[in-house]
Parts: C-alpha cells; sequence; structure tokens
C-alpha cells in the first residue's frame, strides 16, 4: 500500500491537465458556436424587395386572360388587329404575345406552365 501513495499525485495532475485541456477545447467550441451563430441572421425585413405578380392564362384559340393587381381583362387577339400564323401553334404563339406585351411594361417572368405565365414586378 505504501506503493501506491507516491503514484497519488501523479494520477490527480493528469486528471486535472485532461480537465484542462477539455476545458478549452468547449471553450472554444462555445466561441465558434457563438460566432458562428451571429455571423447567420435573418433578412432584415425592411431591405426585402415587394413585387406585385401577375398572371397570364391562354384559354381557347386567340383568347388571353390578364389577371393584374387591379384589374383583370380578357383579350381575343385577333380582334386587337394581330393575325396569328398558320404554321404556329396558338397556345404558344399567344404566350409568347402576351410575355413580350407584359414585358414592354416591365414584367418579368417568374413561372411558366403549358396554359399560365406568371409575371412579376418591383412596387
Amino acid at each position: 500500500m505504501l506503493d501506491i501513495l507516491p503514484l497519488m499525485p501523479e494520477l490527480t495532475q493528469t486528471k486535472q491537465l485532461i480537465m484542462k485541456k477539455l476545458l478549452f477545447v468547449s471553450a472554444i467550441l462555445v466561441a465558434a458556436l457563438l460566432c458562428n451563430l451571429r455571423l447567420v441572421t435573418a433578412q432584415n425585413n425592411q431591405q426585402t424587395a415587394k413585387y406585385e405578380y401577375a398572371v397570364v392564362k391562354w384559354d381557347g384559340p386567340d383568347r388571353l386572360f390578364y389577371n393584374l393587381p387591379d384589374k383583370f381583362e380578357m383579350v381575343h387577339i385577333t380582334k386587337t388587329g394581330v393575325k396569328i400564323p398558320n404554321e404556329a401553334q396558338e397556345e404558344e404563339w399567344c404566350l409568347a404575345y402576351a410575355a413580350n406585351k407584359m414585358a414592354a411594361t416591365g414584367w418579368e417572368p417568374v413561372n411558366l406552365d403549358s396554359r399560365r405565365i406568371v409575371f412579376r414586378r418591383a412596387k
């Protein structure tokens, strides 16, 4: 039993050294986590862009529905004096015509499917 007593201070010193290292590493990890959380912030609400949206829908041989923020309009393209080319597909041609008209007034296409195009512009 007398042989073990001289080893006891060395064991406590190694435990203290291990604890110091553990505390040091955990302090660094906590500091890194806090710095990381500070850098990752939500977008400021005052700086977010505000948009208004519109939908153009093709609904028939030459009929387009314009759902604008302030009005709804149904347009027959042939009645406006525009002739759809014979070799063109009516749906694609009418939607392209509508997209060009909307782009001329500041709208940009956001999404489209086979019959609709969603547009947006900054308020």
